[in-house]
């Protein structure tokens, strides 16, 4: 049985891996914007690419791109991008897996679902933040014999957006959340979780002594001056 899961999983590894982005015939598409920062300052040398993906995940592996182009000194950007009608369908901005990716910035991708499609796209005005390293530290400093189960939730810093509002029926891809939850048990004082993510966002924190019981709920600014959350019970 085991020998027979791990093979599964296997081939259905292997299947998202080898998947090749089909495309139109002649069709290109233009692509065009702009990107900013935080202070809607024009950001130079953003790598903006379009690809395509057997589901709705953008990989940008080399099989699957479709266009690929970077900000000038204006923050400016335009390409001609191929289409493709077997596959989803982005725009990533500051795609993790491109060779000219940013670390201090976050990435933004635009999706759409496998179907047909205009001959342009314009992404204006994008703000695109900075990620923060952050902290969660929780310590128990009364000694009490309570489990404490708690969890937060935080801006994700890889966003999934429409690239047309009307292609997408499920919201759970655009959610742009991620969530951590765990428990410290009696006679464990202390627990530090780092993780990443935007500038100036919002961490919500819950927490609660019984599993029976309800969360209360406390809501923290995360910036580069304050990124360490600390919790004593």
């Amino acid at each position: 049985m085991k020998k027979e899961l791990l093979l599964l999983i296997f081939i259905v590894f292997t299947g998202c891996v080898q998947h090749n982005v089909g495309v139109v015939g002649s069709k290109r598409m233009l692509i065009s914007g702009n990107i900013l920062n935080a202070e809607n300052t024009p950001i130079e040398n953003i790598s903006v690419i379009a690809s395509g993906a057997e589901y709705d995940r953008l990989w940008a592996r080399p099989a699957q791109m479709l266009g690929e182009s970077s900000t000038d000194a204006s923050g400016e950007f335009s390409f001609v991008s191929l289409d493709t009608d077997n596959s989803f369908y982005g725009v990533s901005i500051n795609h993790p897996n491109h060779q000219d990716y940013r670390e201090e910035f976050s990435t933004i991708h635009y999706l759409d679902t496998i179907g047909s499609r205009g001959n342009s796209f314009e992404l204006t005005n994008i703000q695109l933040p900075k990620i923060l390293e952050f902290q969660v530290k929780l310590n128990n400093t009364s000694a009490r014999n309570d489990t404490l189960f708690f969890e937060f939730s935080y801006s994700s810093t890889e966003i999934y957006r429409k690239i047309q509002e009307d292609s997408f029926d499920n919201p759970l891809r655009f959610q742009g959340e991620s969530e951590y939850w765990n428990k410290i048990l009696p006679g464990e004082d202390e627990m530090t979780i780092s993780a990443k993510t935007i500038e100036n966002s919002d961490l919500q924190f819950k927490y609660k002594f019984s599993a029976e019981a309800v969360y209360d709920t406390i809501n923290v600014e995360i910036t580069p001056e304050n990124s360490v959350y600390e919790f004593n019970f």
